[in-house]
């Protein structure tokens, strides 16, 4: 039997940001992965390929307002594929230097100090004085007639994908982030979009203010609400997707291609409740320091479902590095309050911290500043003069939230992070001579109106 300080279930964001700073520290760590990687789902199906994909096709939208040209799908595949490869072998590298060990296999717990591995060639043993279990979470697919006809964002993401042509008509089955996501592209590279959503409105998890600002922003889609998919069915060279809205009224929509775009689930470790670990209906238990019922047991990430995103994921993961350290005392915890999202639509959407939704069900009192994109030098200069910054602050002018649409969302809403991090006031921001001509001169602008 081997004997580690330290062993992580998995080896994506939740878990390698602390093994290196452990191994670097001291301890002896090990890292037990499916994949027999450094990743997690965010490289090999997730984030980076879909934004690699994203990116791509937001300036194919600038650029052909003034120019008519047609991008090769297989070129974006192929760019795609190539970052993925580049990330995979940066991560190996760092493998190797820091001389961590990642072990090919599923992992089950046994108890508080031991957990086996199930590799292909055989079961192993490992004795752990720390876990910290970063095992993500998986595709959700319902469980209905025809699902086996679906894509998922697998077969869209993962290298050398199964679609590799954009299909003519798609039917996307569900409205969060990654079915908004891909819809955008989808549409702007000429495909028939549908959305079913089985709510009254898109991004159920967000602000519906902000949703509703944005969803008049989206490329063209045909959108379903109140609908639920209860079959899906081959017709010919087509598929037929089978809906019912809330009147009980039924619907049919013929597509090329089904997207199943339902959500994820934390995926579990076999052995996980059978020791005593605590597991909610969102995911594994964990307080701010990201400790379970358990203190030197952790789990970090999408496993705990507390904000499912990887650079979330990557604070989690240090943070519980810091306390396995400290004795797995609380010396660092994790603030999910400065955790800014972005949703890679197009255009781009970002909030961080209280938005107006949650102001007003937590009875917060804050003032508004709003920015608008139709006055802003960059956003004209690439024809995206939609959308807007709006920054809260609270009675004391600290600020307390904020959100993003259009240009340059995501890059912008680090700086409201950043702020709400660290404590800042709208004369830090009002302060801040931002370079010109850049969407940031925004947050300036939008501070100064309170002075």
């Amino acid at each position: 039997m081997e004997e580690y300080d330290v062993v992580t279930i998995g080896a994506g964001g939740a878990a390698y940001p602390a093994a290196f700073r452990l191994k670097q520290s001291g301890y002896s760590v090990v890292m037990i992965d499916e994949k027999g990687i450094m990743s997690g789902n965010c490289l090999s199906e997730g984030c980076v390929p879909s934004k690699a994909i994203i990116d791509t096709v937001h300036n194919y939208k600038i650029m052909k307002e003034f120019s008519h040209f047609k991008l090769d799908y297989k070129d974006i595949i192929k760019r795609k594929d190539e970052v993925q490869k580049m990330r995979y072998r940066i991560h190996a590298e760092e493998l190797e230097h820091a001389g961590l060990k990642i072990i090919k296999g599923t992992a089950r717990i046994l108890d508080r100090h031991t957990l086996e591995v199930d590799t292909a060639a055989e079961k192993l043993k490992l004795k752990f004085r720390h876990l910290i279990i970063g095992s993500g979470a998986y595709t959700y697919v319902l469980k209905i007639p025809g699902a086996e006809y679906c894509i998922t964002s697998a077969d869209l993401f993962k290298i050398d994908p199964a679609v590799k042509a954009v299909p003519e008509s798609i039917a996307i089955i569900g409205g969060g982030y990654i079915g908004v996501e891909t819809a955008s592209f989808m549409s702007i590279l000429g495909s028939k979009v549908t959305m079913i959503e089985r709510s009254d409105r898109l991004l159920t998890d967000m602000d519906a203010g902000i949703v509703e600002k944005l969803t008049g922003m989206l490329p063209e889609m045909v959108i379903h609400l109140n609908n639920e998919v209860k079959s899906i069915e081959k017709s010919g060279d087509k598929l037929k997707t089978t809906i019912i809205n809330e009147n009980g009224e039924k619907n049919y929509i013929v597509s090329d291609a089904v997207m199943m775009a339902t959500g994820r689930e934390p995926l579990i470790p076999q052995g996980t409740e059978e020791c005593g670990i605590e597991v909610e209906r969102k995911g594994i238990k964990v307080n701010s320091s990201m400790q379970t019922n358990i203190p030197h047991i952790y789990a970090t990430g999408d496993v705990n479902g507390l904000t499912p995103l990887f650079h979330a994921a990557k604070r989690q993961s240090l943070v519980a590095a810091a306390n396995i350290m400290a004795g797995d005392t609380q010396v660092e915890r994790f603030d999910s309050d400065s955790v800014p999202f972005t949703l890679f639509s197009i255009p781009n959407m970002s909030f961080v911290g209280i938005t107006p939704e949650i102001a007003r069900e937590r009875k917060i009192e804050y003032s508004k500043v709003t920015y608008h994109m139709a006055g802003d030098s960059m956003a004209e200069i690439r024809n995206e003069t939609c959308g807007e910054i709006t920054m809260l602050f609270d009675g004391n002018l600290k600020i307390i939230g904020g959100y993003v649409i259009g240009n340059d969302a995501g890059d912008i809403i680090n700086e409201i992070a950043l702020g709400i991090h660290k404590g800042l006031n709208a004369r830090d921001f009002a302060e801040m001579a931002h370079q010109h001509p850049m969407t940031f001169e925004g947050l300036d602008s939008a501070a100064r109106k309170l002075f």
